[in-house]
């Protein structure tokens, strides 16, 4: 699990947000998502298995965290 992001952090989130190179990076990881979840159904390995769902939730918090830095810097705005 990622630490909360301080103020100078999300910015620089919703900065990125707006770079198409950034979006590019962005689906790699969802797509990196989908395959840690497909092969998480078929591992027998509990190793392996816990590493699979420490990866997904670390990936799925950053894109998250990603897509909501408009939305928090808001927050921050007091908007």
């Amino acid at each position: 699990m990622l630490t909360k992001p301080d103020h100078p952090t999300v910015q620089a989130l919703a900065s990125l947000k707006s770079n198409n190179q950034f979006e590019t990076v962005c689906q790699w990881l969802r797509n990196t998502l989908e395959e840690i979840d497909r092969d998480s159904c078929v591992t027998k390995d509990e190793v392996q298995l816990r590493w699979n769902q420490g990866a997904a939730q670390v990936i799925r918090d950053f894109l998250n965290r990603s897509d909501e830095a408009l939305n928090t810097i808001r927050k921050f705005q007091g908007r």
